[in-house]
């Protein structure tokens, strides 16, 4: 929180006047989040990433931000975003809010527990590279880890063949031939960038489930890495 905070405090001594959003959509509900604390201006959430409904969000306006809507009618949410409003789908998110931060710090120990085994695991396997940080530092529910000579692809749909289910890369970005951005910023050669998939874990995720994926990961890639062009 504390190095976050900094962020925040630090834009605003540089320019005083610029706007500081932040996309929640990821760490919203993997831990407590302050925007007045943090220098917070705009901060957007999405219902679906802590097991809400589909198709709803939040917008965090600070008091001071004075927003134009792009939208105009009838004047529904306080006349910024004119439409009926998705009431169902509303109370699904608020629900789902007061659900996931119920447990917050809870939930975020284990799933740190969680981090740790996989990416201790994951590094048995030989010739790998987390590319996440390892401890807190990072997001507690998702590792990123590489796998050279082999396409992402590939590994994903042998995970699959499991019922294991992992992602190649962003949904925005799925049918993009070119490395990813952020890995490519980062500094990952083209060989791993194109072997690296991503471990998303959610609040249901247990042990007994890494410890599968772990166990899998070991069967698959030394099978398909027989079968790799040298």
């Amino acid at each position: 929180v504390l190095f976050r905070s900094e962020i925040g405090r630090l834009i605003k001594i540089i320019n005083p006047g610029t706007l500081f959003h932040v996309d929640a959509v990821q760490g919203y509900g993997k831990d407590t989040i302050y925007p007045k604390q943090m220098k917070v201006d705009l901060l957007s959430a999405s219902a679906h990433k802590i097991h809400g409904p589909k198709g709803i969000g939040f917008l965090y306006v600070g008091e001071k931000i004075k927003l134009l809507p792009i939208l105009y009618g009838g004047g529904q949410q306080g006349g910024m975003r004119s439409g009926t409003e998705n009431t169902p789908a509303v109370a699904g998110f608020a629900l789902a809010a007061q659900r996931i931060y119920a447990t917050c710090k809870e939930d975020r120990e284990r799933l740190l527990r969680c981090k740790k085994r996989l990416c201790e695991g994951i590094e048995t396997i030989g010739n790998v590279k987390i590319n996440n940080p390892l401890g807190e530092e990072g997001a507690p529910h998702i590792v990123s880890a590489s796998f050279p000579g082999l396409r992402s692809e590939v590994l994903l749909h042998a995970l699959e063949e499991k019922e294991i289910y992992v992602s190649a890369g962003s949904a925005c970005a799925a049918h993009k031939n070119t490395p990813s951005g952020t890995l490519t910023a980062i500094g990952l050669p083209r060989e791993y960038a194109d072997s690296t998939i991503r471990f998303s874990m959610s609040v249901f995720t247990t042990e007994e489930e890494i410890d599968e994926t772990i166990s899998a990961l070991k069967e698959i890639v030394p099978e398909l890495r027989k079968y790799t062009r040298r």
